[in-house]
């Protein structure tokens, strides 16, 4: 006897595209039937339907020697627009290429999307040995050092509701540590982890001070071996210089920007 599916609503179905469309990450740039249905739960059938409708839209192309799909030329058509309309994300691909030219180490972007803490933009270190989280890479809200920076604008009584939600895992070392490391971290507007997402490696974070609180953070990342402390210092300095220095810009462009 074949097994019915519950029927889909316009709704449901809209989200599940949306879903396969957030499964493309740097590390997984293709995605195949199978794997689609295996990620989410779907039946082969249902997974090539969506996967289908998003190729006729040109949101996916289609590999036929693979028999995979990859992001199509549509999210460029879109990115385009958001670079045209939004000065925000063209100074800070500027600003990015300005502070890796500084600390000579991988810098990235990372925007709070739901409850995980993302990586929008990321531009490698030029050295052969070097820490890259990947565009696409999520953390936990609270964990790690980007994670936790996306806090530090946040009143003590916002961290503890946030991080009360159930989909949250719990800080390490409890709540009452995290706030204490933020409350130190406010002082310096960085933060600085080691060996917390990506191991060997250290990240200093930093939030984005004209966007709202709580939504972005820039970071430059290192292994641990050449991150000793003095250069960590003189990398956090440089990253909330150039945190200020891109406040003030913006202020300009826009007098109602923080």
């Amino acid at each position: 006897m074949t097994e019915v599916e519950p029927a889909v609503t316009g709704t449901q179905s809209v989200f599940r595209a949306l879903s396969i469309l957030h499964a493309f990450t740097a590390q997984q740039p293709t995605l195949t039937g199978p794997q689609v249905a295996e990620k989410f739960g779907f039946s082969q059938p249902t997974a090539y339907r969506l996967l289908r409708a998003l190729e006729a839209e040109h949101f996916l192309v289609f590999d036929r020697s693979s028999r995979a799909y990859s992001p199509g030329p549509e999210i460029l058509r879109l990115a385009g627009v958001l670079l045209h309309r939004d000065a925000f994300v063209v100074q800070t691909q500027s600003s990015l290429i300005r502070l890796r030219a500084l600390t000579g180490e991988t810098v990235a972007v990372y925007w709070r999307l739901g409850d995980k803490c993302t990586c929008t933009q990321e531009l490698p270190s030029p050295h052969p040995r070097r820490v890259e989280a990947g565009i696409g890479a999520e953390f936990p809200l609270g964990r790690g050092p980007a994670g936790k920076a996306m806090l530090l604008d946040l009143g003590e009584a916002e961290v503890r509701t946030l991080l009360a939600e159930p989909d949250l895992p719990a800080p390490v070392g409890g709540i009452d540590a995290l706030l204490a490391e933020l409350e130190q971290g406010r002082e310096r507007r960085y933060l600085v982890g080691a060996d917390e997402t990506v191991e060997g490696a250290v990240t200093i974070a930093a939030p984005i001070p004209w966007v709202q609180p709580g939504l972005a953070v820039y970071t430059v990342s290192a292994p641990e071996s050449r991150f000793d402390p003095q250069t960590r210092e003189l990398a956090a300095n440089t990253l909330v210089e150039e945190m200020a220095r891109l406040h003030a810009i913006l202020r300009k462009q826009n007098p109602f920007t923080m």
